[in-house]
């Protein structure tokens, strides 16, 4: 039986609770009367209330009261007008009250002396109708069961997110009707009514002419298979699968969520270990290392374990960052890191050397780089002078003709000859004695008398 509401029969307190519901605002009772009038929801598709269940409680308490006087009048003296005035009063109390959901235990008590009250009531009103109708009276479940809203204003809203023209995927809508349904609550049988809404452009000519041969969701979603899907569609879906690897900036718990879409569209759906060899062909390389570490891998979710670690490790790294220096604003400057200062003696012995004998080439002091009034370092490295100081003075000087440190034309030099052209080993002259100092042939410096006046003095 239905349980017709006329809105604007209503009063005030009952109308604004009507308006509210479908998402009007508060007003006069006219600006509530033109309201109600643009909201044209049906009742019975509303099936919770949007207020508390102690506020609704309480304002069906009032309204039975209200109906209560109504109903005394009536027994007094019967008027058409006022029974049915009513008689939508009661209906309004009737929808309320099964809008009421999640009820606490303290309030059950409240709850089932209002029905009670509302069963007496619609048997007096149903005893007053004229032509005495014999229609049981309804009886309003004392143990609602929650149940989500449908309201079709906002399923409406919602629908148009639907569309479907018949140049896309059918698959891939119909994944979406279904996700929809779900989320919603809606039975398919009432989301068919709504298919003229849904269908656009091609596929409404084809629903014009296929709607009078289905009774069901269910049969015209098997005629959209039907109709608008490829016949090698797994064909050629295998074969984008096997090709679609792994980004570059793509995580493999994405990538796997996107695989398992794909997987789920082949309509004779692979076995895991097919999965499985498809997704480590098609994993970015960086992998290879963590994974040959872990040889046997025998289903999805270890490979997920294993490569989601490694991806942690990687972010971790991209992290460090080298020890801070100690500032002013340092708490325990104890307890920073000092860096080690690594010294290779003969590093800078080879570098000292290269130094002096570039700049004794150029006609520099060959002690350019120790003077005291130097305060810069010929880097041979990068052919600049850089300005800071040595850390130590060089105290080993490398004699001319030192094989041992690479020498070249220009360090060599022959004092038996007085000559560049070799060294004193290389020397094919045959052995006399000498002055390497002054060069005076036939006798050794510590007996040169020009080179050492003192043996002259000693001689007269």
């Amino acid at each position: 039986m239905a349980y017709t509401i006329k809105y604007l029969s209503l009063q005030k307190a009952e109308l604004e609770y009507e308006v509210l519901l479908r998402g009007g605002s508060a007003g006069s009772v006219q600006e509530l009367r033109s309201q109600i009038a643009k909201l044209t929801t049906p009742a019975e598709d509303i099936l919770e209330s949007h207020l508390e269940p102690a506020v609704d409680l309480v304002a069906v308490r009032e309204s039975l009261q209200k109906s209560q006087t109504m109903l005394a009048s009536l027994k007094s003296r019967f008027d058409k007008n006022l029974f049915l005035r009513t008689e939508n009063l009661l209906n309004h109390i009737y929808h309320r009250s099964n809008r009421i959901i999640n009820i606490e235990p303290g309030l059950a008590e409240q709850y089932k002396y209002n029905c009670a009250t509302f069963n007496n009531q619609y048997r007096d009103i149903t005893a007053l109708r004229p032509h005495a109708i014999s229609d049981s009276p309804p009886e309003i479940d004392t143990a609602p069961i929650a149940v989500p809203v449908t309201c079709d204003r906002s399923l409406n809203s919602d629908l148009a997110k639907l569309k479907y023209s018949g140049k896309t995927c059918v698959l891939s809508f119909i994944q979406r009707v279904n996700e929809f349904v779900y989320a919603r609550n809606i039975g398919k049988d009432r989301l068919l009514q709504f298919a003229f809404e849904i269908f656009t452009d091609d596929a409404l000519h084809w629903f014009r002419c296929i709607k009078e041969k289905v009774k069901t969701w269910d049969e015209m979603v098997a005629l959209l298979r039907q109709d608008f899907g490829q016949r090698d569609y797994d064909y050629r879906l295998l074969a984008e699968i096997r090709s679609r690897t792994q980004g570059e900036l793509e995580n493999i718990t994405i990538y796997l969520s996107i695989m398992h879409g794909l997987f789920t569209r082949l309509s004779k759906p692979l076995d895991e270990q097919d999965k499985l060899e498809i997704i480590l062909h098609n994993i970015r390389p960086c992998y290879a290392s963590t994974l040959a570490a872990h040889p046997v891998i025998n289903d999805l979710d270890t490979l997920k374990r294993i490569c989601s670690n490694y991806e942690s490790i990687q972010s971790r790294q991209s992290l460090f960052h080298e020890p801070p220096r100690v500032s002013s604003e340092t708490l325990a400057p104890e307890f920073a890191y000092t860096k080690q200062q690594r010294v290779n003696s003969y590093f800078n012995n080879r570098t000292n050397s290269q130094s002096n004998n570039y700049h004794r080439s150029k006609g520099f002091n060959s002690n350019f780089n120790n003077h005291p009034g130097t305060s810069r370092m010929y880097n041979h490295s990068y052919h600049k002078f850089t300005q800071e100081r040595p850390s130590h003075v060089n105290a080993v000087h490398v004699a001319p003709g030192n094989s041992n440190h690479g020498s070249t034309a220009l360090n060599k030099y022959c004092p038996r000859c007085r000559s560049n052209s070799h060294t004193l080993k290389e020397c094919k002259q045959p052995h006399f004695p000498i002055c390497f100092k002054c060069g005076k042939k036939g006798i050794r410096y510590p007996e040169c008398v020009n080179c050492n006046p003192e043996h002259s003095v000693s001689k007269n």
